[in-house]
C-alpha cells in the first residue's frame, strides 16, 4: 500500500497587490508542480487583507482558473499576522508555509525548507534574508536595531532579516491558534515557543511592480507591537518616564532661573528650545497611549471572514 501524500498549505496574505497577484501565482505555479514530483499536495491561500485596488477582483479572477488556490477575504485592513492566523485556524494541513505576493520571494526556496524541516526532523525552518542595497537605508538601519533590541529585552532570538517567509509543521499550526498573542506577533511566538529550528538565508528580488505598502510607520508599530506583548511592564515603565521629561520642560518655560539651559541660550531661543521640545516628547507620549488602547482593543477583534474556493 502506497503511502499518502503529505499535504503543504501556502499562505500569502495581500493588500494592494492588483499589479502583482497573477504573475505571484503563475510563479507559484511552478514551484506547486515540483513539490508535487516530490510526493506533495500543495495549495495556495491567499488572503485578501481589506485590499481597496481592485485585487480582489483579480483574486477572484485566479481562483476561478486555478483550483489549487483557495482565497480568504477580509472586509477591511487587520495586517499581515491577523492574515496568516485566520488562514492558519481555517486550514488543515501536514505543513504550513508563509510568504509575501509581491514576488520579492522565491517559492522555489521551500523545496529546500521541506528538505531541512525533514532531514533535521525540525519543528521550523525560517527564511533569513540578505539585505540588499535598493532597500531603503533608513528600513535596513530600523529593521537590524528592532530585532537587536528585542532579542536583548525578551531574551527570544530572532535574527535580523527574519520575515514572514518559513515552514513549519502542523503541531506548531496547532499551537498557534490555540494562542491569545499570536496574531498580533506571529514571528516573535514562533521564535519563543520552538527552539528547535533553523535558519536558510536568502537574496529578495526587486518588487515586481508598485512600491512597497510595509513603510517605516508600518515597521514602527509591527516593533511596537512585538516589545508590548513581550515586554508589557517595560513598555509601561519608558511611556510612563516620558512624562517626567513633559514636566521638566513645561516648568523650565515659567522658571526659568531655576534651569541650567537658561545659561546656555538666550531668552527667545531658551523657550522656542523647551517649547519644542516639551512638544515632541507630548506627541510621543500620546502615540504610545494610542498605541496601546488601539493593541488592547485589537484583543477583541473578530475579523469578518469570506471564504471562497
Amino acid at each position: 500500500m502506497k503511502n499518502e501524500k503529505k499535504s503543504i498549505s501556502i499562505i500569502s496574505s495581500f493588500y494592494n497587490e492588483k499589479e502583482n497577484l497573477e504573475k505571484f501565482v503563475d510563479s507559484f505555479e511552478i514551484t506547486k508542480l515540483k513539490l508535487e514530483k516530490l510526493g506533495f499536495n500543495v495549495s495556495l491561500i491567499l488572503v485578501n487583507d481589506g485590499s481597496t485596488d481592485g485585487s480582489y477582483e483579480v483574486a477572484k479572477k485566479i481562483i476561478s482558473l486555478k483550483k489549487f488556490v483557495q482565497l480568504i477575504s477580509f472586509e477591511k485592513n487587520y495586517g499581515q499576522q491577523f492574515a496568516i492566523y485566520e488562514a492558519l485556524k481555517k486550514n488543515e494541513s501536514d505543513f504550513y508555509g508563509a510568504l509575501d505576493s509581491d514576488g520579492q520571494q522565491d517559492a522555489e526556496l521551500f523545496i529546500q525548507m521541506i528538505s531541512k524541516l525533514e532531514s533535521k526532523n525540525l519543528d521550523f525552518v525560517q527564511m533569513k534574508k540578505k539585505y540588499v542595497n535598493y532597500e531603503s537605508k533608513i528600513k535596513i538601519f530600523l529593521s537590524k536595531f528592532f530585532y537587536y533590541f528585542f532579542s536583548k529585552i525578551t531574551q527570544i532570538n530572532i535574527k535580523p532579516g527574519s520575515s514572514d517567509f518559513y515552514i513549519f509543521r502542523h503541531k506548531v499550526r496547532n499551537n498557534v491558534i490555540s494562542s491569545n498573542i499570536s496574531r498580533f506577533f506571529l514571528r516573535g511566538f514562533l521564535h519563543e515557543y520552538f527552539l528547535n529550528k533553523d535558519y536558510l538565508e536568502y537574496v529578495p528580488f526587486k518588487r515586481l511592480r508598485g512600491k512597497s505598502k510595509y513603510n517605516i510607520f508600518k515597521q514602527l508599530d509591527f516593533a511596537l507591537t512585538g516589545i508590548y506583548f513581550y515586554r508589557r511592564k517595560l513598555f509601561i515603565i519608558i511611556s510612563t518616564l516620558l512624562i517626567i521629561p513633559i514636566l521638566f520642560l513645561t516648568l523650565s518655560i515659567f522658571f526659568q532661573d531655576l534651569f541650567i539651559l537658561n545659561l546656555i541660550f538666550d531668552q527667545s531661543m531658551y523657550k522656542f528650545f523647551t517649547i519644542l521640545l516639551a512638544v515632541i516628547f507630548s506627541i510621543l507620549y500620546c502615540l504610545i497611549i494610542l498605541f496601546i488602547i488601539k493593541t488592547e482593543n485589537n484583543k477583541f477583534i473578530k475579523p469578518k471572514v469570506k471564504i471562497e474556493n
